[in-house]
């Protein structure tokens, strides 16, 4: 380019802005306070500005929406949870432990036999001489039988209750837990309100276990020196070279928090146990301070020891099994949930399958456990729309053993002899009651995984809610 020519060295200064340009700012930052802002141009529409007045707010406090959410969530799965402690509390005894149910049948149907009579005095001669003695013979006096005496309760024994749940075979057509669904639905007294018995308890529950569990979690890792406090608290123990200090706190952080607030769930069995419809029916405040009152005080509600015993195990050996299974699987097993995401799925449904095998047992004998009264005077029975055991268990090895020996878990019949109520297997499927209902759910899981990650989900965030629900 010639130095003659008339073009200037630099295009800058002749650059004018146009009249409407797009700014992007961010929010903090303000436009110049001298240059007033230019209107939007009418054939563009009008910018969006989030305010805090299009947020969702519906003015209750955090802890009312989590307790609100917490509720709609348990609401979903408590007529499972009904069901199932029902079916894991009935006592169905064996014919040979079950004199008094069997006396009294025979005994009706001897009553109820008439024939015999009609046969003796089918006679008309041998009739008129039975009713002439009648006549002739002085009148007794009659002297009526003393009245019943009421229980603790002030309440009359009903040899017939009519709060009990309806044992046809025909309405509930099987034993697990959508048979005694069925059974609380055909039951006038119970009906399908029954199904939500306990739901502010089970709420309550839930909602303290999750704001206790990650605070106590906390504490315990800062008090142990060896737990490496470097690391968050929500590290995968699948990533520590050394993950056996960190598993131990984590277990003694459910195990303590589930101890806490064990009281609850003995009052959640007993109101799903307790008929509904009945006036004599307490609350659950009720329940807790004749608890408290009756059964040895606060210190009663936790280191008795047919309550302290089942809590420890159960919730000891259930997050114990639950929080070992991914190292189980990774370190033990050498399956990766990313080279082989179907074999990793295929050996957490086996595991957690053996988990539950290993669970249901003692959450059966717990659930029983919790239904005795331990009061120091004479023994206050619970009213159970299911059939209860009439001598209490001793402890949790006792109440294994008399389910085994005494119980059977063979399918109902209106007419069960001997042979029908099975062998000693019979008896080891009373402590599994529920566990159909448990297995579907682990493998409704496995196949809803593989679903999410055929379509892409992989172990992401679809997977992880899959196993949320």
């Amino acid at each position: 380019m010639s130095s003659g020519s008339s073009r200037p060295t630099s295009v800058r200064g002749l650059y004018t802005p146009p009249a409407e340009e797009w700014v992007f700012l961010p929010p903090t930052v303000s436009p110049p306070a001298s240059a007033p802002a230019p209107a939007p141009p009418a054939h563009l529409p009008t910018p969006f500005t989030p305010e805090d007045d299009d947020m969702v707010d519906f003015g209750l406090p955090g802890p009312v929406q989590m307790f609100a959410s917490q509720f709609l969530t348990t609401a979903m799965g408590m007529p499972f949870e009904v069901g199932k402690t029902l079916l894991q509390v009935e006592y169905r005894p064996r014919k040979k432990y079950a004199p008094l149910e069997t006396d009294a049948v025979t005994s009706t149907q001897q009553h109820r036999d008439w024939g015999a009579e009609d046969d003796a005095l089918s006679n008309p001669d041998e009739a008129d001489v039975y009713f002439s003695d009648r006549l002739e013979a002085p009148s007794n006096t009659f002297v009526p039988p003393p009245p019943p005496a009421p229980d603790a309760s002030g309440y009359l024994d009903d040899p017939s209750p009519s709060w009990l749940l309806k044992d046809d075979p025909d309405i509930s057509r099987g034993n697990g837990v959508w048979g005694m669904i069925r059974r609380i639905r055909a039951t006038p007294s119970e009906g399908l309100p029954a199904l939500w018995k306990g739901q502010v308890v089970a709420t309550v529950h839930a909602v303290l276990s999750t704001v206790l569990q990650p605070s106590i979690h906390a504490i315990l890792y800062t008090a142990v020196p060896s737990s490496g406090t470097s690391l968050p608290l929500d590290f995968p123990l699948t990533a520590l070279p050394h993950p056996v200090v960190p598993l131990a706190i984590q277990v003694a952080s459910h195990a303590v928090t589930q101890f806490l607030i064990s009281p609850l769930e003995m009052l959640r069995t007993r109101l799903i146990v307790m008929p509904a419809n009945l006036p004599s029916t307490p609350s659950s405040l009720t329940l807790l301070r004749r608890a408290i009152t009756e059964e040895g005080g606060i210190a009663g509600l936790y280191l008795h020891a047919n309550l302290l015993i089942p809590t420890l195990l159960e919730h000891t050996i259930r997050p114990l099994m639950t929080l070992s299974i991914p190292l189980i699987i990774e370190r033990y097993f050498g399956i990766s949930p990313d080279l082989a995401p179907i074999s990793y799925s295929m050996a957490d449904l086996g595991l957690n399958i053996a988990a539950i095998l290993v669970i249901l047992p003692i959450e059966t004998v717990r659930r029983r456990l919790q239904l005795q009264s331990r009061s120091d005077g004479e023994s206050k029975k619970i009213r159970s729309v299911v059939r209860l055991r009439e001598r209490d268990y001793i402890g949790v090895v006792e109440a294994m053993w008399r389910i085994v020996t005494e119980e059977t878990s063979a399918p109902r019949k209106r007419r069960m002899s001997e042979k029908d109520e099975g062998g000693w297997l019979s008896g080891v499927g009373q402590l599994y009651r529920g566990l159909g209902m448990a297995v579907t759910a682990h493998i409704t899981v496995f196949g809803l995984g593989l679903v999410s990650a055929g379509l892409g989900g992989g172990r992401g965030v679809d997977s992880a809610g899959w196993k949320e629900i």
